[in-house]
């Protein structure tokens, strides 16, 4: 419920929304309100994390060139980096999304 109004219905400003996700194989429907997260896969080939250079699985796989691999903590951090600087990028056809972590990863790493 809103802050200001305690009401979630007559509340005309939304300040926290919620995100859903789920399992890329989940089956979906046109009602589902959560997103499949099919960039996220093990780690067979033990590749380390852009970020941290952790070796750790399940990792998330950008859609760049170089299909640069992120751990799921640093991906964690990324998002809420970029959320916190209003960073998300939108898509018409994808909706909000991030750019791929290796051109900000020498900030992220320190």
């Amino acid at each position: 419920s809103c802050v200001f109004c305690q009401q979630p219905r007559d509340c005309e400003f939304s300040f926290f929304q919620e995100f859903f996700f789920k399992c890329g194989a989940h089956p979906t429907s046109d009602k589902e309100t959560s997103v499949a997260l099919n960039l996220i896969t093990t780690n067979s080939r033990d590749i380390t994390c852009i970020t941290c250079t952790d070796i750790r699985s399940p990792v998330l796989v950008f859609q760049c060139n170089h299909r640069h691999v992120i751990c799921l903590d640093c991906f964690y951090l990324y998002c809420v980096t970029r959320l916190n600087d209003r960073q998300f990028i939108h898509d018409p056809q994808l909706g909000y999304s991030l750019p791929c972590v290796d051109k900000f990863s020498p900030w992220l790493k320190g």
